[in-house]
């Protein structure tokens, strides 16, 4: 049987193996089935048509440089680099995936006893060929992808950095200017310089978490037994200090003990809370929920005020949407929330945990975390 016509006969069997293998990837996480095998029959299927297809020698030629000819749209190869990278795949681990196939298609044709001859040898190349432009075209886009994530974070960063940067000059050039100055306006421009330096460090701290995970790399966390309730507590006082114009509300018990890295929950709590009140209305309080379901922590923040757009609410806790060819660039004023939600996905994964958001012009906007008190986490050296 001809390699081509191997694979359409046993795709089944192909995408099995493919399924095996990308699951020992990342065991920390599970995906369904769907999720596994992502674009992987359609470009065994690409493969096959084009190695039936006939290609003259200059095409050959062309082919291995690299010159095969561009798409206006993204092929399976680059799809699947892409749904990789939001998944949380880093680069040797999505081209690890094109390895296994590559071995595991021969090894099953082989098994067949082929006739190799000519034809067998040239469909072997041009298998090999086939694979190689999915492996190119895959990096290409990877690579394409994480050059503007980064752009997008610094753009992000930027944009965030303005109001608490001008704060802090604004406060630093009145009391230069200002020869007497009366005590409750000394204090009050002292706050401002430490809330609007508090919040500059956060969102740098965000910025050095977001290179630290390289864009596929876990969130390194160091677990330890701790109680949940007076890291929130003391979370929640310090936005409602630097916010007095909001009001916070928690709701805890006593007490809630599991494993977790005390530092991190905190940092995502801010990024969730702090969150809760830039996109929230002062005339409603933010309402912080911390419970208990079965063996799983339940947090929920809850604010009012403008929905999030429903466009939006899948690619919320990405850094930047996964772009696509035929998709047009982003504005050059960033529109999306900031890396402080990508941040906060990044802890809840360090914790085995899940991540959800609701939000409509009705019921409001509601981010829900679920942690197990005993969650199999990454932990740092």
């Amino acid at each position: 049987m001809r390699l081509s016509e191997f694979i359409r006969s046993n795709l089944e069997e192909i995408l099995q193996e493919w399924e095996a293998f990308a699951r020992t990837i990342r065991p920390e996480r599970h995906f369904d089935r769907a999720a596994l095998r992502d674009d992987a029959g359609e470009m065994l299927l690409t493969i096959a048509q084009d190695m039936e297809t006939p290609q003259t020698p200059t095409q050959q030629s062309e082919k291995s440089k690299g010159r095969g000819g561009k798409t206006a749209t993204d092929t399976s190869a680059e799809t699947h680099s892409l749904t990789r990278l939001g998944q949380g795949f880093n680069q040797v681990q999505a081209l690890s995936e094109f390895r296994a196939l590559r071995a595991s298609v021969i090894r099953l044709w082989m098994n067949t006893a082929p006739k190799i001859d000519d034809a067998a040898m040239n469909a072997m190349i041009r298998f090999n060929e086939g694979i190689d432009d999915a492996i190119t075209e895959s990096t290409a886009r990877f690579m394409e992808q994480i050059e503007k994530s980064r752009e997008f974070a610094t753009a992000v960063l930027a944009h965030d950095l303005r109001n608490p940067l001008n704060a802090i000059l604004s406060s630093a050039q009145f009391l230069h200017t200002t020869g007497s100055i009366e005590r409750p306006t000394l204090v009050e421009l002292s706050n401002n310089i430490i809330q609007s330096g508090s919040q500059m460090s956060k969102l740098i701290d965000n910025l050095l978490d977001f290179t630290r995970t390289r864009l596929g790399q876990t969130l390194p966390v160091k677990c330890v037994e701790t109680d949940l309730v007076p890291i929130c507590r003391q979370t929640v006082a310090e936005l409602a200090a630097a916010h007095p114009d909001c009001t916070i509300n928690l709701s805890c018990p006593d007490s809630l003990r599991g494993t977790f890295d005390e530092t991190r929950i905190g940092q995502m709590l801010s990024n969730l809370v702090g969150n809760a009140v830039y996109h929230g209305v002062t005339s409603t309080p933010v309402t912080v929920t911390l419970g208990m379901e079965r063996d799983h922590v339940i947090l929920r923040v809850h604010n009012e005020g403008d929905p999030i757009p429903e466009s939006a609410l899948s690619t919320i806790f990405q850094l930047a949407p996964p772009l696509r060819k035929e998709d047009k660039d982003p504005p050059d004023e960033p529109s999306h929330l900031g890396i402080g939600l990508f941040i906060v996905r990044k802890v809840v994964e360090a914790h085995s945990g899940s991540l959800t958001v609701t939000s409509t012009s009705e019921a409001g906007t509601t981010f829900v975390v679920r942690l197990p008190t005993r969650s199999q986490s990454t932990q740092s050296p």
